[in-house]
């Protein structure tokens, strides 16, 4: 019994870093508080600036070397006996993710604003 205890707190001890990891944002997530920006009510010289800043944004996430990778541990214990289980996923999508698509309509909303206004030509 002590030495599956011990096991166990072995095991928690050196999987807990990689769920902390796991945890942590990715590098190339956008940064979301340019998507809380009004740019209707923004004067002319902040639309343009507010365009440039999610053109950099897209562009530094595009930049960034990023693959999501999951990992799973479970424990657990039956009829007496105890186990454990490690997984691990690795996506390799085409790094299309929500808030990457969420800037790129955001952009395309500001720049139709922008030709609107006409600060772009048609």
């Amino acid at each position: 019994m002590e030495r599956s205890l011990a096991v166990r707190s072995l095991a928690s001890l050196i999987l807990m870093p990689l769920v902390l990891v796991g945890c942590l944002p990715a590098p190339g997530s956008p940064d979301p508080s340019l998507l809380g920006h009004d740019y209707l009510k923004m004067s002319n010289a902040e639309l343009i600036a507010y365009e440039q800043q999610l053109s950099d944004e897209l562009a530094r996430a595009g930049r960034a070397t990023r693959s999501d990778v999951s990992v799973g541990i479970g424990f657990g214990t039956w009829s007496g006996n105890t186990g454990y289980g490690v997984h691990a996923d690795k996506w390799l999508g085409g790094g299309h993710n929500d808030a990457g698509m969420a800037l790129r309509t955001r952009q395309d909303e500001v720049r139709a604003e922008m030709k609107r206004r006409h600060l772009l030509p048609p």
